[in-house]
């Protein structure tokens, strides 16, 4: 039924974007905004800011169901950082978190690790940086929006960006990765006001900003420089910015830099030893340098317009029923891109910088690395939705200027897409098994803990088993690193945790059991209690337990 709604919709908006791209209407942004734009702005601006904030926070702790691994491995550091001042592996305030072996970027963990120390190590205080960054990319994109072009143009943008599945997906959530799209925007928007206002702090500022985008993602050391290069080349040769521009950006950009550089030569052994004051650069235990290639080109032409409009691999990205941003958004992306390409050729004739321009160049950097990434999926090309929404914003604009009753109808099919998948996502989505997302095994860990046994054995039939554990009753890090034993990158034991069933039968352990069904029966033989938590079995004896 939602699929024949979507398409039904889909249908309309293709129409409506036809019908409004036959009629010569161009973008006139000078124009002045109406008695009604102008008096309720604001009030409609707090209105879309409020939905927004309660569809991302709204039982956050319940939905997602559980804790994806690499978001586990994350708050795990971040509790590390936040009391102790190290990761779990020991190293002093880290520039690159090491996670399960091939790294994981280390911003999220120090965000996350700030609100545990303020509010303690609560699932939602982890998900809080997600959430606050979120509500800074709507404020920044209405702001560069109304500065650039029209608050209604600026209205309409950030109502797409608010009730989209994409957004409101990935912000309930902490992966380290997922904060590229908000430090992009952020980072564009002190850019394009650098420029407008010649002012070499705000060039100072949009260099600090980038350089802690470096931080959310390894796509960003490659986008990241391409667009200034592109986008600064271009200023430079129009002269809208100098030299002495560029250099405010480049130096605080380039101190930034100079961490994740020496890590990538470090990791790459180019370099046998790296070492900065205050932070420590981690050695991995793989390196996955060879994730971007133009070998993966080919086949990820296949699957791109999957993982830009419907969905990906992963089950918690997208839901196919409702796509990254609607089935009504593709003709508004596409004619909108069109709309934004005319609009950018036309300012490079007239030696001109709009956003138009830096929307297009973004969006055409992010894809053509979206086709070298290797599994490219929403995660890892998250900030390519920005100038997407954007574009959709471009062309529902057109649609409501040509036609305010036209608008009217996009808008509210927005609305019912919102109000349906809302629905959908708080109910169907919020009782649905997610790859990679765990919280039996933290719920049996809890209960393991409180029978107070010298030995807890634990099945490692998950993805990093270990981290649940220590979500459920973390221990610091050097206690941790006592007894570790690692075995071809597989935690095997730390302090009373074993991750591996033994044959013999030991009566003063409790264990902690998903698939082996065989030795459930034998310790229930052996008089053992059984206790379940989801998907895992506790058993241990009670005459032993206090």
């Amino acid at each position: 039924m939602i699929m024949k709604i979507q398409d039904v919709l889909f249908i309309i908006a293709v129409i409506i974007c036809v019908v409004s791209s036959v009629k010569k209407c161009t973008l006139i942004y000078e124009e002045q905004e109406s008695p009604f734009i102008k008096k309720y702005a604001k009030i409609l601006f707090f209105i879309i800011l409020i939905l927004f904030s309660i569809s991302i926070s709204y039982k956050l702790k319940q939905v997602p169901q559980g804790l994806h691994v690499d978001e586990a491995g994350a708050f795990y550091d971040a509790i590390c950082i936040s009391n102790y001042g190290v990761d779990r592996y020991l190293y002093k305030f880290p520039v690159y978190l090491i996670n399960f072996g091939g790294g994981q970027s280390a911003l999220y963990a120090y965000l996350a690790a700030i609100m545990i120390k303020i509010f303690g190590n609560y699932i939602i205080v982890f998900r809080m940086p997600s959430i606050l960054l979120s509500l800074a990319l709507l404020v920044c994109f209405y702001k560069i929006v109304a500065e650039s072009h029209s608050k209604i143009q600026a209205l309409l943008s950030i109502l797409v960006l608010a009730v989209c599945p994409w957004n409101i997906m990935r912000s309930r959530w902490g992966l380290d990765c997922n904060l590229m799209c908000s430090m992009m925007l952020i980072s564009l928007y002190f850019f394009i006001k650098a420029v407008k206002t010649n002012k070499r702090y705000l060039y100072a500022i949009t260099g600090i900003f980038f350089g802690l985008t470096l931080y959310t993602y390894v796509i960003s050391y490659l986008v990241i420089p391409i667009i200034l290069a592109i986008l600064l080349g271009y200023l430079f040769i129009i002269q809208k910015t100098s030299f002495k521009d560029i250099i405010c950006i480049a130096i605080p950009l380039g101190i930034l830099a100079i961490p994740l550089f020496l890590m990538i030569l470090y990791n790459s052994n180019i370099i046998t030893n790296a070492t900065i004051p205050i932070f420590s650069i981690p050695k991995l235990w793989f390196f996955r340098g060879g994730e971007i290639s133009l070998r993966n080109i080919s086949n990820n032409l296949k699957n791109i317009f999957d993982v830009l409009f419907v969905k990906d691999f992963l089950n918690y990205n997208a839901i196919p029923e409702f796509g990254t941003l609607y089935k009504l958004s593709i003709p508004l992306v596409v004619f909108g891109l069109i709309k934004s390409v005319k609009c950018s050729i036309k300012a490079i004739k007239q030696k001109k910088f709009t956003l138009d321009l830096m929307m297009v160049v973004t969006f055409v950097v992010i894809f053509s690395m979206a086709l070298c990434i290797e599994d490219v999926n929403i995660n890892k090309i998250n900030a390519i939705y920005v100038p997407m929404i954007y574009f959709a914003g471009v062309f529902l604009y057109t649609i409501f200027r040509n036609s305010k009753y036209l608008g009217i109808v996009i808008i509210s099919l927005y609305c019912i897409n919102f109000v349906i998948f809302l629905n959908y996502y708080f109910t169907d989505f919020a009782n649905t098994k997610l790859s990679y997302f765990e919280n039996d095994i933290i719920q049996a860990s809890k209960r393991a803990e409180e029978l107070d046994k010298s030995c807890i054995y634990v099945e490692n039939s998950l993805n990093q088993t270990y981290i649940y554990t220590l979500i459920a009753t973390p221990v610091s890090p050097y206690e941790w690193n006592e007894n570790l034993l690692i075995n071809n990158g597989i935690i095997v034991q730390y302090g009373k945790y074993k991750f591996e069933i033994p044959s013999q039968i030991d009566k003063e352990a409790v264990y902690i059991i998903k698939n082996d069904n065989s030795k459930i029966n034998e310790l229930l033989e052996n008089g053992f209690t059984l206790e379940e938590y989801g998907e895992f079995k506790i058993l241990f004896m009670r005459s032993i337990e206090k």
